[in-house]
């Protein structure tokens, strides 16, 4: 029995080893090495490969004060990729027959959008095609960041959410980010449950082996091993990025690096051991047009391969999980140093492991035919995109530079004729269709969609009169937030919020069209041009109206 034994072992290690010899262990440390200084915040990193751990390695400090290193117990938050859980929480109810993913939410919570008829089913939380606003951005909006209030909770974003009375877009027909989704699904899980969620998620990681991962609910608690995290924000001295909210279920979820190795074994094994759960938690969801988001987690390809994969950033933390489902390769990376970017981390081990796939091109990625070149002053304007985002085309210098909103522009480099592409992306390009009445384009081509066709628009000139149509005082009764826009000493406009002390200049875009620093600004008008409300624009949150009040 014992030479049996004996023989097993020596056969699992000899299997382990040639697995561990596909990755080229000393390249990445190496590159592990360059990313971390001495007596910096830290990472831990883990690579699974064919359902055997074939890298584990733990670099840098989890508190700087008294110098402890990250090891094999320390705890990181996850940011976004708790995600994740969350959704397994949901879907184990759903395989249970207790939650229905058709089932409008409102089913569950009433108080929400009483008077809108479109339904908002379940599932469109999971995938963020909900329209549901941000309430980290609503905080925001409100000039009360969430990272500057202690003690903030998931009762006090639902309060906020519970005002809310629009959405951003129709649920089902669009993908975009919003945390609230997932406070809102926590808060379903307790009622369907009748277990608060982080109980309920504690029991599903005691199920799936990992003691050590826990949500946090109140940001004075001790969390065993915790890694602190740390920022260095140019000065050369690293400084720790408090942790004063009580949020949970969007992120703020503690694990180990090695609770995360036990996870993605899990899932690693889970086709071959027919789970329902976990099998399923990998896939889009069902009758939805999202089909690149699914269960907390991104399905798209890197580098070539189908992959799964997400990422997250919470203050000085951030982490990534990637799977490449068909080579059987997973990444974890964990960090509390927020002068590293996990995702890009774990993008340069999978390339080094794994390489670039070639890619058959989906899309045209130039044009057939390149106009003639133009003088550049000839194409300087603006230009209107499918998302109604408005692109300046600006002359400096003798150079075209492409700039969205108040984001930094970028400059164009000619190719031949009236082709560009952007300065730090040759894959991003602009041909220019240069007119000499109204329809003129400018079309954007890149790798990964449909080429964009960008309408040119006719220049406007704020009258005196139509400067002065804009002034007053706004309110908005989602936010309970005033805000006012008056005349400048220059002739232009000035954009104060309530209780704020910067005033923001104005930029009129184009009729009706307003842009105050990030804040996008659509003026709604009766038939005799005066403005009645203002419609804001804001990362994660569309169209938030305010009434003029005066």
């Amino acid at each position: 029995m014992k030479s049996f034994l004996f023989a097993l072992c020596l056969l699992l290690a000899t299997f382990t080893q040639s697995i561990a010899q596909s990755v080229d262990i000393a390249k990445i440390d190496q590159l592990l090495e360059s990313k971390i200084k001495a007596g910096a915040p830290g990472l831990a990193v883990g690579i699974i490969k064919n359902g055997t751990i074939v890298y584990e390695r733990y670099l840098g400090l989890a508190n700087l004060q008294y110098q402890i290193p990250v090891e094999a117990q320390t705890r990181f938050n996850l940011a976004s990729v708790a995600k994740q859980f969350t959704a397994l929480c949901v879907l184990k109810l759903v395989l249970e027959n207790k939650l229905s993913l058709e089932t409008d939410i409102r089913q569950y919570l009433p108080q929400m959008y009483p008077n809108l008829k479109t339904a908002i089913p379940l599932k469109t939380l999971l995938n963020h095609s909900s329209g549901i606003r941000d309430f980290y951005d609503l905080l925001s909006i409100s000039g009360k960041p969430w990272w500057r209030q202690e003690g903030l909770d998931n009762e006090d974003a639902l309060a906020l959410l519970m005002k809310q009375k629009g959405l951003n877009f129709v649920p089902n027909t669009e993908h975009w980010y919003s945390n609230s989704n997932y406070t809102l699904l926590a808060e379903i899980v307790t009622k369907v449950s009748g277990t608060p969620f982080p109980e309920y998620a504690k029991q599903l990681f005691t199920d799936l082996g990992m003691p050590n991962t826990q949500f946090c609910t109140n940001y004075m608690q001790v969390i065993p091993f915790q890694a602190l995290p740390y920022n260095d924000w140019g000065d050369g001295s690293w400084q720790q990025y408090p942790m004063m909210t009580n949020l949970y279920a969007d992120g703020f979820l503690y694990t180990t690096l090695k609770d995360q190795l036990v996870f993605k074994l899990a899932i690693q094994k889970a086709a071959a051991q027919a789970n329902s759960l976990l099998n399923s938690s990998q896939k889009p969801i069902p009758n939805t047009r999202i089909q690149d988001y699914g269960y907390g987690l991104e399905i798209s390809p890197i580098n070539g391969y189908p992959a799964v994969h997400h990422s997250g950033s919470t203050g000085s933390y951030n982490a990534q999980t990637l799977r490449f489902p068909g080579e059987k390769l997973s990444f974890i990376v964990l960090s509390n140093n927020g002068n590293l970017w996990s995702g890009s981390i774990a993008r340069q081990l999978a390339t080094q492991i794994l390489g670039r796939k070639k890619e058959e091109l989906a899309y045209v990625t130039r044009p057939a035919q390149i106009q003639a070149a133009s003088s550049p002053s000839d194409l300087v304007g603006q230009y209107r995109s499918l998302e109604n985002n408005i692109i300046r085309i600006q002359l400096k210098e003798d150079n075209l530079y492409w700039q969205m909103d108040n984001n930094n522009p970028r400059k164009l480099i000619p190719e031949t004729g009236n082709l560009y592409h952007w300065d730090i992306d040759e894959d991003w390009k602009v041909a220019f269709n240069n007119r000499p009445d109204s329809t003129s384009t400018m079309v954007l081509y890149t790798k990964s969609e449909q080429p964009e066709v960008l309408k040119k628009l006719p220049p406007f000139s704020p009258s005196d009169a139509y400067l002065q149509a804009c002034t007053g005082k706004y309110f908005s009764a989602e936010l309970d937030l005033n805000f006012t826009i008056k005349l400048s000493p220059e002739k232009g406009l000035i954009f104060k919020r309530e209780g704020g002390k910067n005033e923001i200049k104005i930029e009129v875009v184009q009729k009706g069209e307003l842009l105050a620093s990030d804040y996008k600004m659509r003026l709604e008008t009766e038939a005799n041009g005066r403005v009645i409300a203002v419609l804001l624009t804001y990362n994660r949150v569309r169209n938030l109206r305010f009434e003029k009040m005066d």
